[in-house]
């Protein structure tokens, strides 16, 4: 009687453990911009929307980079295309050591840096939907978690770093700190040939949600057909435009609060903030996911993250900054837990690396442009107003898209009434 109330086996853990390590070091690293992007402006003397432009270029080159790494991952399996990803990404963390000028700050952070990373998240997400069927909404937001966390701990350390050592050695630092970590988790992604929740044995019961076909039907029409219908283009509009949302934030936010008077290290404490708020996100949203569905899950999300936006136009106190940081940060949590989900989903998981890789490429063409605008629209204006404008404007639209998407219908099938599930004896 035990094992029918084990939420996953123990391999399923061991997946879930080395997927969150691996997201919290692609996460983590890549919320690091607004923390190197003051003192490497005041070594270089290089205006806001040029060192923006690094983040920029990182996020270009994961959203070039994700559809064809989830496209091998689908095809070779995940752990060889980790492995690669992990070469380029650590490898970027260590020569940023070297960074002279401009465009070794543009090669080292921007194009190398976001190879790598997309090598990691698109796979390692789309592998989690192939190899875990049972509280897939569950599963998801425990292995993106370490998203949240990632941020939590690598923010302030890497702060501690910089404050004790400068720059340089905190990228040194922090290369050797993510092979320690990425090195052993990714060696630990061995797919299953048979998910235990696919097959129910002694001890297990199906879950009915986890047997639900697709819900779009041109899942099993082939790229050409997906390509050509209207939920696939919903999808990634609604990631593309919330990711322009919070990406204004990732670069901005610390920027912003210094602008307003408060202090540099309180200002630096919103990133850990905002990792906390991911950290909630991902695992609630999952969890809900598993009862509401997969759209209503990602509009609550984006509800939680789009509404606190305005408010930087007025808060002074510290304390409202950290209350914003928080309620985006779960919004962000919430939305990156969500998008694999509605991959596995609407689509089934035959392709589920190549469309997942082609919603992280919308994605990050939103991150690319709402970084670089908000820094951008700071140097021609002086202020972050138009900047705050556009984080908001973008949250709002990412809504209408998700209310866009089709909804499950769940048809009575004939076998559900024919041939009810037996509870094993014992």
């Amino acid at each position: 009687m035990e094992r029918e109330y084990r939420l996953f086996s123990p391999r399923q853990w061991i997946f879930i453990v080395s997927a969150f390590a691996l997201m919290g070091l692609f996460s983590g690293l890549n919320f690091l911009f607004g923390v190197f992007l003051n003192p490497l402006i005041d070594e270089f003397a290089w205006n806001r929307s040029t060192a923006s432009a690094a983040y920029s270029i990182n996020m270009f080159m994961i959203a070039f980079c994700s559809m064809i790494a989830g496209g091998f991952s689908d095809k070779f399996g995940t752990r060889p295309v980790v492995l690669v990803g992990l070469l380029i990404a650590g490898g970027s963390l260590l020569l940023s050591f070297f960074i002279q000028n401009l465009w070794h700050y543009f090669l080292f952070t921007g194009v190398l840096a976001g190879t790598g990373r997309a090598a990691i998240a698109t796979p390692v997400q789309a592998f989690i939907q192939r190899n875990l069927n049972r509280h897939r909404g569950l599963a998801t937001g425990l292995a993106g978690s370490g998203t949240g966390l990632g941020i939590l701990i690598l923010a302030p350390l890497t702060g501690f770093f910089i404050n004790n050592y400068g720059w340089r050695i905190s990228y040194l630092y922090l290369g050797i700190i993510f092979f320690i970590v990425a090195l052993p988790a990714a060696v630990s992604l061995v797919p299953q040939r048979r998910p235990p929740a696919d097959s129910p044995g002694p001890g297990r019961s199906p879950g009915r949600q986890e047997e639900a076909a697709p819900i779009l039907p041109e899942a099993s029409m082939g790229m050409r057909e997906i390509l050509k219908r209207r939920p696939f283009w919903m999808i990634i509009s609604s990631h593309t435009t919330d990711c322009i949302c919070h990406s204004v934030l990732i670069v901005h936010l610390v920027p912003i609060a210094i602008e307003s008077g408060i202090p540099h290290v309180q200002a630096a404490g919103l990133v850990g903030v905002m990792g906390l708020g991911t950290l909630i996100g991902r695992i609630s949203l999952g969890v809900l996911s598993d009862r509401i569905g997969a759209k209503w899950a990602l509009f609550t999300t984006l509800v939680t993250q789009t509404a606190p936006v305005p408010l930087l136009l007025w808060v002074e106190s510290p304390y409202a900054f950290y209350a914003i940081a928080l309620m985006v940060g779960t919004g962000m949590g919430g939305h990156g837990t969500m998008y694999p989900v509605v991959t596995r989903e609407y689509y089934g998981p035959k392709r589920v690396g190549l469309l997942f890789g082609a919603f992280i490429t919308g994605a990050s063409s939103g991150m690319a442009t709402g970084g670089f605008l908000g820094g951008l629209l700071h140097d021609l204006t002086g202020d972050y107003t138009l900047s705050i404008l556009l984080s908001f404007a973008a949250g709002v639209a990412s809504l209408f898209f998700v209310l866009a998407y089709p909804s499950r219908i769940k048809p009575i099938r004939k076998e559900d009434v024919a041939h009810p599930v037996a509870q094993p004896a014992g």
